[in-house]
């Protein structure tokens, strides 16, 4: 035991006060004769005894407490082995960062990286000492924001206990920015960063560091992985195609699974679930640094058109991305009723031949769209409750008895697609058919008139404005070349608004004129289109995007979305909703049964909404409200899953030489280190006295 102020130890000389009074100080009776005194002295030689050991005790307990006093003013201490940094106490300001990302979950022996990295960070809370100020920042994004800088220590410490990895990307260079601005407005002269990190090179920007040379805080990195290698498998892809073979409703899931450790992984338990049921299993060896197919089959579950799929390994130290989910579909069928407005006898020059041809490629049915052909004369003995979807091709403008019927079938939730051309007479829609009309028509615009050659061909439209987060283009680029090659020589100008819903602009032209109008009419939707479906206007029919648009479009009007459209996303990434016009509330059940409510006014206009709430991988179900009603009703085509990002999963550990310098140029990188901590015992002398104290004070009170 050793003493931070030895000289205080001179006070143990005072122990002989108390003993000197208790000598000393006692009282003489005066000798008094008396007779009856033999009677009171032989009767009382009990309670004589008595006061004979109070005094013993009193004078023991006296000489302790002038004993302890001395000894806990000199502040002892003593020395014990301890593990992590050696940390200096005192007044300082002190910024703790813990990476808490999806590595953070792998678990080297009983514990995790992010158990091992609090128990660290509590232990560093205690060396600091109370005199110090600590905040605590986390490196994963969506993370609680940092902590300001706090005396109290036990709500730190709290908050340590409850920290849980989030299953992203760590970006621990923006957490030391963050932890530099905290310490910059602190008045302390002694301002440290303790990082606790297991060094993984995907949690740093190398090439951006948090702070300048002249500015750096004093700097400590806590390898929390203790200079292991940490090799992880991860299923980092999910496919899911239809299998003819396995019956009507079955699929074939094909897994990737990544290796990003050094050695091989062999026989890797793996299995397949549909819904809730394990209907696969199966085992699959992965070379290192590389990765290995496993292709499974199965079959959805009776009656369900959809179901989520997952794939899982097993025998991995960092399990949230063992699994990877996705969502395992039969394509429903579109009964699509095409109007020919301008048929030919030479099949290429037909008003329908390529429109015909996207929706039903190579003359095959396994587009999913069905397609039935008629006349504009036909159309008033056609049974609309057959059709999803009905396109107007090129028409003559129909009865307003004929328009009506199709203004009725599309309120109770049919598709009507409206293009353009030669036949059409802007007057006429106007006056039969204004209520299928999105905006009214105007004229046509013919940018080639009196050109020839080269200069018609540069006097044509571009599509220049398209909307890509809309449904009609989710499965186009942001730059949609496909689309943008297309010219437009004659094109159809769109006048005022109609009487109908929610109108939205979907794509203009360079020219700054409409190219695809979109409008809701009751539960159906509208869809006008400037330019023809052939290439008597344009040439988009011959352009690679035609095809995906053309399916695309048929199956927004038919509410049944195409396998094109992506139903799977990112973990913290932003989901966009498409529901009817009508919804007036979504409900979006997590994984774990947690649910978020997106009420009418987070609802656009054209029935989109943004669920950001994406914070775990895993299914997502969805089910809206309709106005009027209170009957929750499942939106099978907006359910969507949410995986961990591919690059999270690799673990590879960051060379140290690329880490941010400290205070002096260097940054101290720690293991579990053992050194010599310092002990205070003053406080257990303390305690001693108080006690001394509380007893010589009861048995004072007993005399």
């Amino acid at each position: 035991m050793e003493f931070l102020a030895p000289l205080m130890l001179i006070g143990l000389m005072a122990v002989a006060i108390p003993i000197a009074i208790h000598l000393f100080g006692r009282k003489r009776a005066k000798v008094v004769r008396f007779a009856a005194v033999d009677f009171l002295l032989g009767s009382d030689e009990r309670v004589a005894r008595r006061l004979r050991i109070r005094d013993l005790l009193l004078l023991l307990l006296r000489v302790l407490v002038c004993l302890v006093l001395p000894l806990a003013l000199a502040k002892p201490f003593t020395s014990c082995d301890a593990s992590g940094p050696e940390v200096s106490a005192g007044p300082q300001a002190a910024v703790i960062i813990i990476d808490n990302s999806l590595a953070s979950g792998f678990k080297a022996g009983d514990t995790s990286l992010l158990d091992r990295a609090a128990e660290r960070a509590d232990r560093i809370i205690d060396q600091l000492g109370p005199d110090s100020e600590v905040a605590l920042i986390l490196t994963a994004a969506g993370s609680p924001p940092p902590s300001e800088l706090s005396a109290d220590h036990l709500k730190l410490q709290a908050d340590l206990k409850a920290l849980r990895p989030i299953p992203r990307i760590a970006d621990t260079t923006t957490a030391l920015r963050r932890g530099a601005e905290l310490l910059a407005s602190s008045p302390r002269a002694a301002r440290r960063i303790f990082l606790l990190t297991p060094l993984v090179e995907r949690g740093f920007r190398t090439s951006d560091p948090p702070w300048t040379a002249s500015n750096a805080p004093e700097l400590t990195i806590i390898d929390v992985a203790d200079g292991e290698e940490l090799a992880n498998l991860a299923v980092v892809k999910v496919s899911v195609a239809r299998d003819p073979d396995s019956g009507s409703r079955g699929v074939r899931v094909t897994a990737e699974i990544a290796n990003f450790g050094d050695q091989l992984a062999a026989n890797v338990p793996a299995e397949l679930r549909i819904g809730s049921r394990v209907v696969a299993r199966g085992s699959v060896t992965v070379p290192a640094l590389s990765s290995a197919e496993k292709v499974f089959t199965g079959s959805l579950p009776a009656g369900a058109r959809s179901a989520a799929v997952s794939v899982e390994i097993r025998g991995d130290a960092l399990s949230a991305d063992n699994r990877r989910y996705a969502i395992g579909e039969l394509r429903d069928q579109v009964r699509t009723l095409l109007v020919n407005g301008d048929p030919r006898q030479a099949r290429h020059n037909d008003e329908l031949f390529y429109l015909e041809a996207a929706l039903r490629p190579g003359d095959r049915d396994d587009s999913g769209i069905v397609v039935s052909r008629t006349t504009p004369d036909q159309l008033a003995d056609a049974k609309l409750e057959s059709y999803d979807v009905i396109v107007l091709a090129n028409c003559a403008a129909l009865s307003r008895t004929v328009s009506d019927r199709i203004s009725d079938w599309v309120r109770r939730g049919g598709g009507l697609w409206i293009s353009v051309g030669n036949n059409v007479e802007p007057n006429d829609y106007n006056k039969t058919m204004a209520a299928l009309l999105p905006g009214s028509l105007r004229s046509v615009s013919d940018t080639s008139f009196g050109r020839s050659g080269a200069e018609r061909t540069g006097s044509a439209v571009h599509l220049a404005k398209l909307e890509l987060d809309h449904p009609l283009f989710s499965s186009f680029t942001a730059d949609a070349p496909t689309l943008r090659e297309a010219r437009f020589a004659r094109i159809f100008l769109i006048g005022t608004t109609t009487a109908v819903e929610k109108r939205r602009v979907l794509a203009r032209y360079d020219s700054g004129a409409t190219a695809i109008l979109e409008a809701s009419l009751g539960s159906g939707r509208l869809l006008l289109y400037t330019s023809t479906l052939d290439r008597d206007w344009n040439d988009l029919p011959i352009q690679p995007g035609f095809l995906p648009l053309a399916q695309q479009a048929v199956r927004y009007l038919g509410r049944k979305p195409t396998d094109l459209r992506r139903r799977d996303g990112l973990v913290g990434g932003l989901r966009l909703l498409s529901v009817p016009a009508d919804v007036e509330r979504i409900e979006v059940t997590h994984p774990g049964g947690a649910k978020t409510t997106i009420d009418a006014e987070h609802i656009s206009n054209d029935g989109r909404a943004s669920f950001d709430d994406s914070a775990a991988p895993g299914f997502y179900s969805v089910a809206t409200v309709r106005a009027g009603t209170d009957e929750l009703e499942a939106a099978v085509s907006e359910d969507f899953v949410l995986n961990i990002a591919t690059d999270a999963s690799n673990l590879a550990r960051l060379d140290p030489a690329n880490l941010p310098a400290g205070a002096g140029g260097q940054s101290a990188v720690l293991a579990d280190s053992k050194h010599k901590r310092r002990v205070e015992l003053w406080h257990i002398f303390a305690a001693l006295l108080l006690g001394f104290l509380v007893v010589e004070s009861a048995l004072a009170l007993r005399g």
